[in-house]
């Protein structure tokens, strides 16, 4: 892999941002154009505090994840009250994890990391590559439903300094008004809502299908194995496939059917992650599988008022006729135990955990939050609005939770079969196959 130094203007010089290119297509980053970060207040801009040395951190994530306002926000107050600097290695989101584990393979990890919690952590042998932090102040702080996120064998490793949003399905409420189409409740309604906008020449969902990722099916599981309970211990212990489960077959054939009909419209094999503020407020299309705060870090930067002709309301994948909703699914900050810089990495989670320095990188953000200290964000308006219905309908996110289960990987069978390329029975065997295939490589039982 090589590394490509690329300039983050938003971060005015104050960090440098490394770009590790992928052997495969290149994702871009969907705020790749973000508007300055935002001022800090007075509190994040005084002079910096006195340390006995400076030092420069490392920190490898996701291309996504950087250009988050949430973390641009704290990461820039670090480097304004230290005076200590980070240097920021990017990876495209196609390439993401196998570069990641590369870096673990060969001891060139950084400092710092940002990665998923539950299986897909344990998948990286946290025990022997982060630092456990379950002593650490900052742990007690934690709301109970993080925990199984950032956790594993009962020990703390992951800091979730993210934005916390429920996912669902965003839709344009001038576009709706319009067509007089009421905001469905039921499956048949959201269908027939399909038709309609469909009808009068509105395509009825954005989907960033060129991304791979943005299929996003795994907002499909989290009813299912909510509604049984064991299928998760069933999947991850080998005696229960995909393919065995008829809600999953269901997810399979929905997305088949959203091609087929149209509701993607005619050209949306081309379709990218980038494209996708712009294609919302077109008013071409009046939909798209994503979270509340999605408005705010990526549309309302490109087109400011826009986020407010959205509203949020259960998405629709074929296992729920009431349709669904994710919780918060937070990301971790970890520390690499066999960096030179154990101490000092440390030290910047320790810095950012400050209940002071929490609220203040919160403050005002349309985010839900991890800590029980943080009283200064602001849940978005479009949460707000639909706060019964997410109530009712909200289920965790349990992705990160099934062994071997990829957000590329395992979509990419998906893809081959909305194109024709695979029957719904040889799809959803791939993704079992891909599964099989990764949970054998980290040799858990039964497979």
């Amino acid at each position: 892999m090589k590394n490509k130094k690329i300039l983050f203007s938003m971060i005015s010089g104050l960090m440098t941002v490394s770009l590790l290119a992928g052997c495969g297509t290149k994702t871009t980053s969907p705020a790749a154009d973000l508007a300055a970060t935002p001022k800090a207040s007075a509190a994040a801009t005084k002079a910096p505090e006195k340390t006995a040395e400076k030092v420069t951190l490392t920190l490898m994530a996701n291309q996504d994840w950087v250009n988050k306002p949430l973390t641009q926000k704290a990461w820039k107050m670090y480097e304004e009250k230290t005076g200590n600097k980070l240097d920021i290695q990017a990876v495209p989101i196609d390439s993401w994890e196998k570069v990641m584990k590369t870096k673990f393979a060969t001891g060139e990890m950084t400092d710092i990391v940002m990665y998923y919690g539950g299986y897909q952590l344990s998948a990286i042998q946290p025990d022997k590559n982060f630092v456990d932090m379950s002593a650490e102040p900052w742990a007690a702080d934690l709301k109970d439903f993080v925990l199984p996120q950032v956790k594993v064998n009962n020990k703390v490793y992951g800091f979730p300094l993210w934005e916390g949003s429920v996912s669902g399905m965003l839709y344009n409420k001038d576009i709706f008004q319009k067509y007089n189409i009421a905001v469905p409740k039921t499956q048949d309604e959201f269908l027939a809502a399909c038709e309609t906008l469909k009808k009068n020449g509105i395509t009825p969902i954005y989907m960033a299908f060129k991304d791979i990722w943005p299929l996003l099916p795994q907002f499909g599981f989290d009813p299912v194995l909510k509604k049984t309970p064991d299928l998760l211990d069933r999947l991850n212990s080998n005696q229960t496939k995909f393919a065995d489960v008829k809600e999953l077959n269901s997810l399979v054939d929905w997305y088949k059917m959203l091609a087929d009909k149209g509701y993607l419209g005619t050209k949306f094999s081309t379709n990218t992650w980038d494209g996708q503020p712009a294609a919302l407020t077109s008013e071409k299309y009046a939909m798209v599988y994503a979270w509340d705060t999605y408005l705010e870090s990526d549309i309302e930067p490109k087109a400011k008022g826009a986020s407010s002709k959205f509203g949020l309301m259960p998405m629709y994948l074929g296992v729920n006729e009431e349709g669904t909703y994710e919780g918060p699914n937070a990301i971790g900050t970890y520390v690499n135990k066999n960096s030179k810089n154990v101490e000092q990495a440390k030290a910047f989670i320790a810095f950012m955990a400050k209940p002071e320095n929490l609220n203040e990188i919160y403050k005002d953000q349309p985010t839900q939050t991890y800590f029980k200290s943080v009283t200064s964000n602001k849940p978005t308006a479009q949460y707000r609005a639909a706060k019964e219905s997410v109530d009712k309908l909200m289920n965790a996110s349990v992705q990160q939770n099934i062994i071997g289960y990829s957000q590329v990987e395992m979509v990419k069978p998906l893809q081959d079969l909305m194109l024709g390329g695979k029957t719904a029975e040889q799809a959803i065997k791939a993704m079992d196959d891909e599964r099989i295939k990764a949970a054998k490589a980290q040799k858990i039982p039964g497979f």
